[in-house]
């Protein structure tokens, strides 16, 4: 069963009789263990081939692992450090009908990395060409949409927004704060500008925001007003507030009205990340748009409020059972683990499944769970492989604790 697309966000389909739990296969697709390696990570494709293939960073290189070819490796660049970078992304930066990887990170580098395919090469044997967007500011989320309505890839980091411009890119400073990166057009509409989801500082609170591009209201994106509109003032309440300043972010719509609702999650790393009690804030909770996402009140919906500890990039919506409705998958990273307040918390991988459509009936899945190998994730993306007609997950571990951090495709049957 088919999503409809309304504004580029699937709506709701009728719902069949019984939908099932997905059934997955764990397949360790590259079992090199490294250290506080982050191993960002893409799905996508590359070549002329009609299958994705998975890609991610190690000490080694940037490795393309070849799904026609039973996940064969091949490194197709070395950016440097692999602790430096933390995401990737996937896009066709230079609009020459290939994709690209858009790598950054504590390196505070943003770079893309150029796929040869436009120029007749193999992409998997020839070195891809790297490119510098920024070599100064700090990147740990990585993000990609037209900002400006010109139909080129813009990016969208923790510092910022970067828009291109030929082989330039300028930065705008929109007045975002902390970790947690999401670009979805919140007003859903078909204009062609790319809103900015991000938290935003007032006084001493973290508050969750969006900044609405200011071409959404005939201004310009380089030099007009990312006015903020904040979606909560005060998440994680008076006692985790100030544990806030790092988040997970994602949208789409939840409920079936036609909005874009916010799905979010502590990350864990915030001033007091030694406090367990403190590290959960509102747990995994979504926020209903209101029908005017500039003046009106979002209402928060709490899914599970033990969830914590969720990397930035690492909650993420699919469906993932083909009833027609987005569901919720999310991966608890290396330092749950840490936790002592009972092993439900500590590092997992898991689906919400969006029992009745309208985000008020969830179940969950639990794919894997510490102490099992590899449990968890960190930076984990979502897609099909193969002939699959329903998405896989694709994830692992930093090795922050030195656990193992195998690269993890759990695949569906």
């Amino acid at each position: 069963m088919k999503a409809v697309i309304i504004g580029g966000l699937p709506l709701l389909a009728a719902r069949p009789a019984a939908a099932q739990t997905a059934v997955f296969k764990r397949v360790i697709i590259d079992s090199t263990v490294q250290f506080n390696s982050h191993k960002p990570k893409v799905i996508g494709k590359f070549s002329g081939d009609p299958y994705n293939d998975l890609g991610s960073l190690d000490n080694n290189g940037f490795k393309l692992y070849r799904y026609s070819e039973g996940w064969k490796p091949y490194v197709i660049f070395k950016p440097g450090n692999a602790q430096g970078f933390e995401d990737a992304q996937v896009a066709d930066i230079n609009n020459d009908g290939w994709n690209d990887i858009i790598i950054g990170g504590w390196s505070n580098k943003t770079i893309w990395a150029e796929n040869p395919m436009a120029q007749g090469a193999n992409p998997y044997r020839t070195p891809w060409i790297l490119h510098v967007i920024d070599a100064s500011r700090f990147s740990h989320e990585v993000c990609v949409a037209d900002l400006n309505n010109d139909g080129m890839p813009d990016v969208i980091t923790t510092s910022g927004v970067y828009i291109q411009n030929g082989p330039k890119w300028t930065f705008v400073d929109i007045g975002r704060s902390g970790q947690g990166t999401y670009a979805v057009n919140v007003l859903n509409h078909k204009d062609g500008y790319t809103d900015v989801i991000a938290l935003y500082k007032s006084g001493d609170k973290n508050q969750i925001a969006w900044f609405e591009n200011p071409g959404h209201s005939g201004g310009n994106p380089l030099a007009g007003k990312w006015l903020p509109h904040i979606i909560d003032a005060n998440p994680g309440g008076d006692l985790c507030n100030f544990e806030m300043a790092t988040m997970a972010f994602t949208a789409g719509d939840i409920n079936g009205d036609g909005r874009v609702d916010l799905v979010c999650a502590s990350q864990g790393e915030g001033p007091g990340n030694g406090d367990d009690n403190r590290q959960i804030g509102d747990g995994l909770v979504w926020y209903e748009a209101p029908k005017d996402p500039r003046s009106g009140k979002w209402i928060k919906h709490v899914v599970d409020a033990k969830v914590g500890w969720v990397h930035a990039s690492s909650i993420k919506l699919a469906d993932f059972n083909g009833d027609g409705y987005l569901d919720i998958s999310y991966a608890q990273q290396d330092q749950s683990k840490d936790r002592k307040d009972g092993s439900n918390t500590k590092q997992h991988l898991g689906i919400f499944y969006n029992g009745n459509g309208k985000g008020t009936s969830w179940r969950r899945q639990l794919l894997s769970q510490y102490p099992d190998y590899g449990a968890g994730g960190f930076n984990s993306k979502v897609g099909t492989i193969g002939n699959d007609k329903l998405p896989g997950i694709f994830t692992s571990l930093h090795g922050y604790f030195h656990d193992a951090n195998p690269l993890i495709l759990w695949r569906q049957k």
